[in-house]
C-alpha cells in the first residue's frame, strides 16, 4: 500500500525550508459522494445500486527564491480515498486507497528580468485558456477535486520569452523509463513517460482579443512500442464585446487517434479504429451583468467521436452489452463520461445570491440523441473555507447515451479550506 506522507515529506525535504505557515499555502478538501448506478443483478439484468464514497485531499504549495532572479518553488499532493461502499463513512482498512505525489517542483531563472524566463524540473501544464470542454488541453491538469489527473505534470524544461504583446515558450520533456521496481522509488515524484514532448505555445493580445497558437510534437522514440512522430496543433481566441459579453472559438486537430468501434453485425464485435485527423472545435459565449449574473452557452464538435450509422451501432452494441451482462468493453465511455458523440451542447446560467452564496445550474447535451447530463451547484464562500453541494444527474431513454450510462444521479458534497 502507498504511503501518503511520503511525496509530501520529499517535498519538504527538497525545498529545505522551515514550514512556516506564512510562507506556504495549503489547500485541504474533504469530499463525500453518494452515487446512484446501474450495476448486473445476480439473477440477471440490471439493478440501482447506491454508493458512497469519502476521500480527503491535500495540496501543499511553496516559492522560494535563492537569489535575485533564481526561485524554486513546488507543489505535492496527496489523498486518503475510501473507495465506493455501501454504507456511508464506512471505511476499512481494504476499502482504504492512499497516495502522494509532487505536482510540480520547479527551478526557474529570470535570464533577462521581464523578457526572458528558464525554468526546469515537474511542471503541471495548463495550455488552455480553461474553458469547458476546451480542446486546447493537450498537456493538462484537473483542478483539485475528487478526480485529480495526475497525468498532466510532466518532468521537463522550457523557455519564455516576452516580447511586447507577444509570449513565446517551449516545454520538451524527454522520455522517462525505468524498471518496474523502480516505480517504488519514483512513484511519490513522477510516472513514466513514454513519450519525448515538444509543446511550443505562442501568446498575443490583438485589441481586444487574446490569441493562442499551440503545437505539440511527441514520439516514443526508437526503444518504444510507438516510435512515429505524432502531431497535435491548435489556435483558440478570447474576445471581449463590451463589458458584459465574451465570445471565443478553439479548435484543434491530432493525427492517429485510436478508437473501439463496432466493426460488424455480429453480436459485441469490435476491433480498435484508427482515425487518421480527429479534429475538436468549441465555440461559445458568456454574457454577465453588473449583478454577476452569468449565461454561458457552447458548441462542441468532437471529431473522435461517432456519428450516423457508426453512432446508430455504438448504439445497438451498447444495449446489447446491457441485455447480456457480457463482458465485453464499455464503448460509450471510453474517451470519459458522455463524449461518445460528434456533437454537443452546454448551457449554464450562475449567480450570486448574497455575498457569501452563489448558485449555478448547468446541462450538457448530446444533441445527436438529445440525452444529457445536468447539474446543480452551491457554493458558500468565506476567506479561508467553502462549501460546495451539487447534484448531477443524468437523463435520457434506454437508445441514448445518457439513457445507457450506469450512472443515475450523484451528490458531491464539499469542503474546502485554505491556510
Amino acid at each position: 500500500m502507498k504511503k501518503l506522507p511520503r511525496g509530501i515529506l520529499a517535498f519538504l525535504v527538497l525545498l529545505g525550508t522551515p514550514l512556516s505557515l506564512a510562507a506556504w499555502n495549503a489547500q485541504l478538501v474533504m469530499d463525500v459522494l453518494p452515487t446512484a448506478a446501474l450495476a448486473p443483478a445476480a439473477a440477471g439484468g440490471l439493478m440501482q445500486t447506491e454508493t458512497t464514497e469519502v476521500s480527503g485531499q491535500v495540496a501543499v504549495s511553496h516559492a522560494q527564491p535563492i537569489v535575485e532572479g533564481l526561485s524554486l518553488s513546488g507543489t505535492a499532493w496527496g489523498m486518503a480515498d475510501s473507495l465506493p461502499t455501501g454504507i456511508p463513512f464506512d471505511t476499512p482498512p481494504a476499502k482504504l486507497d492512499l497516495q502522494s505525489r509532487l505536482l510540480e517542483l520547479k527551478l526557474a531563472w529570470e535570464a533577462i528580468p521581464g523578457t526572458l524566463i528558464w525554468d526546469a524540473g515537474k511542471k503541471v501544464i495548463h495550455p488552455s485558456s480553461g474553458f469547458f470542454r476546451t480542446p486546447l488541453n493537450v498537456i493538462s491538469h484537473g483542478a483539485l477535486g475528487n478526480t485529480a489527473n495526475l497525468s498532466g505534470g510532466a518532468v521537463g524544461t522550457s523557455l519564455t520569452a516576452l516580447l511586447g504583446s507577444f509570449t513565446i515558450s517551449n516545454f520538451f520533456s524527454p522520455r522517462l523509463a525505468w524498471s518496474p521496481g523502480a516505480d517504488q522509488v519514483f512513484q511519490y515524484i513522477t510516472s513514466r513517460q513514454e513519450d519525448y514532448q515538444d509543446l511550443t505555445q505562442l501568446d498575443v493580445r490583438i485589441g481586444d482579443a487574446d490569441v493562442r497558437l499551440l503545437g505539440l510534437l511527441s514520439s516514443g522514440g526508437p526503444a518504444s512500442a510507438d516510435p512515429a512522430l505524432h502531431v497535435t496543433a491548435g489556435v483558440g481566441v478570447d474576445s471581449n464585446i463590451g463589458e458584459a459579453l465574451t465570445v471565443r472559438a478553439e479548435a484543434t486537430i491530432a493525427d492517429s487517434q485510436d478508437r473501439l468501434a463496432v466493426t460488424s453485425d455480429q453480436p459485441l464485435a469490435v476491433a480498435v479504429q484508427t482515425v487518421s485527423w480527429a479534429p475538436r472545435a468549441l465555440v461559445g459565449l458568456t454574457w454577465t451583468n453588473k449583478d454577476q449574473l452569468s449565461v454561458m452557452a457552447e458548441y462542441c464538435y468532437n471529431g473522435l467521436g461517432f456519428g450516423g450509422d457508426d453512432y446508430a451501432k455504438l448504439i445497438t452494441y451498447s444495449q446489447a452489452l446491457h441485455a447480456s451482462g457480457a463482458g465485453g468493453p464499455d464503448l460509450l465511455d471510453q474517451f470519459g463520461t458522455f463524449q461518445a458523440a460528434q456533437h454537443y451542447g452546454f448551457f449554464r446560467v450562475s449567480g450570486k445570491i448574497d455575498d457569501r452564496l452563489s448558485a449555478a445550474g448547468w446541462t450538457t447535451v448530446n444533441l445527436q440523441d438529445l440525452s444529457g447530463l445536468t447539474g446543480i451547484v452551491l457554493t458558500l464562500a468565506y476567506p479561508a473555507w467553502t462549501v460546495n453541494a451539487s447534484l448531477l444527474n443524468a437523463w435520457g431513454n434506454s437508445d441514448t447515451e445518457a439513457g445507457l450510462s450506469p450512472l443515475l444521479w450523484k451528490v458531491d458534497l464539499e469542503v474546502s479550506v485554505f491556510l
